[in-house]
Formats: structure tokens, sequence, C-alpha cells
């Protein structure tokens, strides 16, 4: 089973998310803040992070930042309500405002893509 951990401080909305993942078969993991979410990475073994763009304290991106310098390459899904952004650190971001299905679809392909490049032996 794979293991999402999703970081938002509006917690209605990460125990949302939390339920249609765990529906769709997922482990999912709620964090509630960017520290919550880097302790939470450092005892857990996930396949993929969906996090906030906006949080108190550490933001999305420094989480992202933060995640792929301790594994490069790890999918970090970015999620936020003020517009998309690009970075290096993140495989997408949606809008909150139409997460689902999208944000389903996105997963199942960026674990899919992980899947092949173990399987041809490229490191993620």
């Amino acid at each position: 089973m794979k293991t999402v951990l999703v970081v938002d401080d509006n917690e209605l909305l990460c125990r949302v998310t939390r339920d249609i993942l765990e529906m769709e078969g997922y482990k999912a993991v709620t964090a509630f803040d960017a520290a919550q979410a880097l302790e939470a990475f450092e005892k857990e073994n996930f396949d993929i992070v969906v996090t906030d763009l906006r949080m108190p304290g550490m933001t999305g991106l420094e989480l992202a930042r933060a995640i792929r310098d301790k594994n490069p390459g790890f999918p970090v899904i970015m999620m936020t309500a003020y517009g998309p952004i690009e970075a290096d650190e993140i495989r997408a971001c949606l809008g909150k405002e139409n997460l689902f299905p999208e944000l389903l679809d996105i997963i199942r392909l960026c674990l899919t893509e992980a899947e092949q490049s173990v399987v041809s032996g490229e490191r993620t």
C-alpha cells in the first residue's frame, strides 16, 4: 500500500483529503504544519507528499526543498488557493478549488513514474 503525507494548516481540508485517499486505497497520514510534516517524514517511509503552499512558519515550498534535500527527486505535489506556481522542487501544483479528481490522477502518475524508474534502475 502506497503512503501519502498530506500537509495543510486547514485541518478540515487535510482530513477530507486523507479520507478520500484512504477510500482510493492509499495509506494517508496528516500533518497540520511543515514542522509536523518533517517530523513524520523522518519517522515513516512515504511514497509522496501533498502539501499546501501557504502555511504559518515554513511554507510548502520550503518544506518541499527540505524534503528534496534529504531525498532528491522525491515527488512533492503542491496545492494552493493562490494560483499556480512552478518550482524544481515540486512535481505539480493544483488549485484547491478543483482538487479532486485531479489530485488522484497526479498521485497515480507520480507513483507510476517512480515505480518505472526503480524498475529501469534510475534513482528518483
